[in-house]
């Protein structure tokens, strides 16, 4: 009798481990996919904190002398919709500051699958001196409007995660005005 219960309970230890034997793949399948979910909207995070603060601060590139005059403006009198850094139309004194900032910025972000120049490139801007709206190429962004000076962005960098299954290419909007000027 106690030979057959000390073989009942080797028995009960050896089946505990078969368990955990047979859950530990789905275990570490879980871990690495919370992992790499985490790890994408971060760095998707950081490419548009990125742009942002590069819309941020090129809307901030006043006329002074309009401001003078009590209008605000941007140093851009022409409307830019959708140009790039390569043609940047008559924005480009606008665009150089926002396309050096992002470019600043996009040099601490992980998980980019190309060189920071290559994303910059690609960054669609459009620039409206006297407010109006910008329109995105997903629906599901919706469009921004505003009365004051104005400047959109938006990019799809091409990203790889920390555990490595695959590329992918979030899509970045970015929009900044000016708070009007209330005297």
């Amino acid at each position: 009798m106690i030979a057959a219960l000390q073989c009942r309970q080797r028995r009960a230890r050896g089946q505990s481990a078969v368990i955990v034997a047979l859950l530990l793949p789905f275990l570490m399948a879980f871990t690495l996919l919370v992992v790499e979910v985490a790890e994408r909207w971060l760095e998707a995070s950081m490419v548009e904190d990125a742009l942002q603060q590069a819309t941020r601060s090129a809307v901030q590139t006043l006329d002074y002398a309009a401001l003078a005059g009590g209008r605000e403006a941007l140093r851009s009198a022409a409307e830019c919709h959708a140009v790039t850094w390569e043609r940047p139309g008559p924005c480009q004194e606008v665009l150089a500051v926002a396309h050096r900032l992002f470019l600043t910025n996009l040099g601490g972000v992980r998980g980019l699958d190309e060189p920071p120049e290559a994303t910059a490139a690609r960054v669609r801007w459009s620039v409206l001196p006297r407010g109006g709206a910008c329109t995105f190429n997903e629906a599901s962004h919706a469009p921004v409007s505003e009365p004051t000076p104005l400047i959109c962005a938006e990019v799809r960098p091409r990203m790889r995660g920390i555990v490595g299954w695959g590329v992918y290419h979030p899509l970045i909007t970015a929009a900044d005005t000016l708070e009007p000027v209330q005297p």
